[in-house]
């Protein structure tokens, strides 16, 4: 089943520009990682230290083997370092809305 991820995320002061120069190393390996179609970053107008990833996966097994090699190679620790609090992930089925 396809699944759509969401990770939000509220930066600390001044940490943006070091999350960006993070992503911009680290998502080359994420868009060849089996199962993952597509990544969008959307960042919030209304606050700067307000950045939103949403990914699909072709299933959430896909997600979860790419999410423990972020853990294992410390990747999470380094996106968790820069904001306030722990980034929050919610995973997603997505509903057919033809028929509403």
């Amino acid at each position: 089943m396809t699944v759509n991820i969401l990770l939000r995320g509220h930066f600390k002061d001044r940490e943006r520009d070091g999350f960006t120069a993070l992503l911009n190393e680290k998502l080359r390996p994420t868009k060849t990682f089996d199962g993952l179609q597509t990544t969008d970053l959307t960042d919030n107008l209304e606050d700067s230290n307000n950045r939103v990833i949403t990914e699909r996966w072709n299933a959430k097994e896909n997600y979860g083997k790419y999410l423990q090699s972020r853990q294992a190679v410390g990747t999470l620790d380094r996106a968790t370092d820069v904001c306030r609090d722990a980034p929050t992930v919610s995973i997603f089925s997505i509903a057919d809305a033809s028929s509403c």
